[in-house]
């Protein structure tokens, strides 16, 4: 570059040293004067006046510029390490690769096909065809007798699933066992007895730091065994879809068919199941995300011992300490994570912890990141006592937990128990209750009355309006709703396509108003 520049100031200097042409008139709007001080009537004449002998030199100038660039010998040292990385590649390929298969999800059986094609023959697709409604995505085998790990939007609506190894060989499977609140899938192989597949290995996703290079593996838009590299773009991610694990973002191709696939270290272990990718185009733009290995490890050892993923139960919602709250709170540092509010007939209710509590730790260990606290206490052992540190009015405290099992059929919040009125509004996708003095005095809420919100169904109405759990409903559309006949009646005279108004109160007192459409 420095050739061309030097050349295009040249010129341009000569340009200057010419005389001006003509004469120019005076009063021109922009104010900008010729060397003669008189001003310039169309400034950008004098801009392209010398445009172009700068262009000319630089159009010129630029082959010499790039062949003296293209020219300059790269290092031994340099080949050397770009040659180290392409063999940490290759080698963490080749031992994943194998293990990789395509997870094809059959709407029909294999009998339903058979009876399908007697009776209608053109209904076989050609050789190497799917049938229509199947769809395709990846696996990993974790064991050599069959056991594949993948996502459970992948199988979720097959009646029958095939395999397709690396090697081409194809495999039925004769069960399988899920968990939707991580979106993760085990599936059981139909393999001989004595048949040895290739499976890799878990790797340890806490040891994974931004900036480490990963490959993600699997079959996108069908192009089977396709390898990609990114590195760690960021940890502890959450989306709303997958509900109970955080994630991991990277910038590796992921695209559609790469799901239940592996992301790998470059030891060529499994750090990883890519899940799920952001995108405005639907494909690729290096966003993407994986269910960190240690979080799979765990589902999935309970879905091959117990057939479905046992849980502990706290009963907490916390958020991240800022440092306004630190300085609210009378804390030192801004650690640990503040209670918003503690839920109804949870395990934390004989725990005496209150909102602004920071907790600091769960048996003995810190948690600053509200995934943290999820994966240590969905892990206790259930009916024992658990320790926890916290931090109220800047003196630590000590309490302790008996964990309950985390319901099955509410997610994260339990149904109240005794008396309690409880509602579920599938309409609005909600799970209410019709709060008592009790259980608004746990939320700090005094001189009110409403439906206590316990649980805000995942993609439905009110999660959409921004309604959460702990909030308590005290009206709607202007009616009150402070019991659950009220709260029923108020909404069948509301109308969706108008739009709801519902006013609540959040933990603590605060009064919003919420629009539901």
């Amino acid at each position: 570059m420095s050739i061309g520049l030097c050349c295009g100031i040249n010129l341009l200097k000569l340009s200057r040293n010419r005389p001006e042409q003509g004469k120019v008139q005076s009063g021109a709007a922009s104010g900008i004067m010729s060397r003669n001080n008189n001003p310039i009537k169309n400034p950008m004449a004098r801009q392209f006046s010398i445009f172009p002998p700068l262009l000319v030199c630089l159009l010129v100038s630029s082959p010499f510029v790039f062949a003296e660039e293209a020219a300059a010998p790269v290092s031994a040292q340099s080949l050397a390490k770009a040659a180290e990385l392409s063999a940490a590649f290759r080698s963490a390929s080749a031992k994943v690769l194998p293990a990789t298969v395509k997870i094809i999800s059959h709407l029909q059986t294999s009998e339903d096909r058979k009876a399908m094609e007697i009776q209608i023959p053109a209904l076989k697709p050609p050789p190497g065809r799917r049938y229509p409604g199947d769809s395709t995505g990846t696996g990993v085998l974790i064991s050599s007798k069959g056991l594949i790990v993948t996502n459970n939007h992948v199988i979720a609506n097959a009646r029958e699933i095939e395999a397709e190894l690396y090697d081409g060989q194809h495999f039925f499977a004769k069960k399988y066992r899920h968990d939707p609140s991580t979106d993760l899938a085990v599936i059981w192989l139909d393999v001989p007895e004595k048949e040895e597949l290739p499976f890799a290995a878990f790797g340890d996703s806490d040891q994974m730091e931004i900036g480490d290079w990963v490959l993600a593996i699997g079959n996108p838009f069908e192009l089977d065994s396709s390898v990609s590299a990114g590195i760690i773009s960021a940890k502890g991610r959450s989306l709303r879809k997958v509900q109970r694990t955080e994630l991991l973002q990277t910038d590796a191709a992921i695209n559609p068919g790469n799901s239940g696939g592996p992301l790998i270290n470059l030891r060529g272990e499994i750090i990883g199941i890519n899940t799920a990718i952001a995108s405005r185009s639907g494909g690729n733009e290096g966003i993407g995300f994986a269910l960190p290995s240690n979080n799979v490890q765990w589902i999935t050892e309970q879905l091959i011992k117990k057939d479905k993923v046992v849980r502990a139960w706290l009963g907490v919602e916390t958020k991240p300490v800022t440092p306004a709250d630190a300085k609210r709170l009378g804390l030192k540092q801004n650690t640990g994570l503040m209670v918003e509010y503690v839920l109804p007939n949870s395990p934390a209710v004989q725990t005496g912890l209150k909102p602004d509590d920071v907790i600091q730790t769960f048996d003995g260990q810190p948690v600053n990141a509200v995934y943290q606290l999820q994966r240590l206490s969905e892990r206790a052992e259930i009916g024992k006592e658990h320790e926890i540190i916290f931090f109220r009015e800047g003196k630590k405290y000590k309490t302790s937990a008996a964990m309950k099992p985390l319901p099955p059929t509410l997610g994260p919040f339990a149904a109240p128990q005794g008396s309690a009125i409880h509602h579920t509004d599938p309409e609005l996708g909600m799970l209410l209750v019709q709060a008592t003095g009790q259980m608004l005095g746990n939320i700090k809420i005094s001189g009110k009355q409403g439906m206590l919100v316990l649980a805000v169904f995942s993609g439905g109405r009110a999660e959409k309006a921004g309604l959460n759990v702990g909030m308590v409903i005290m009206q709607i559309d202007g009616k009150p709703a402070a019991t659950r006949q009220q709260y029923i009646d108020a909404l069948k005279r509301a109308s969706l396509s108008n739009g709801i108004v519902v006013d609540a109160v959040l933990p603590g007192g605060t009064t919003r108003t919420f629009m539901i459409r």
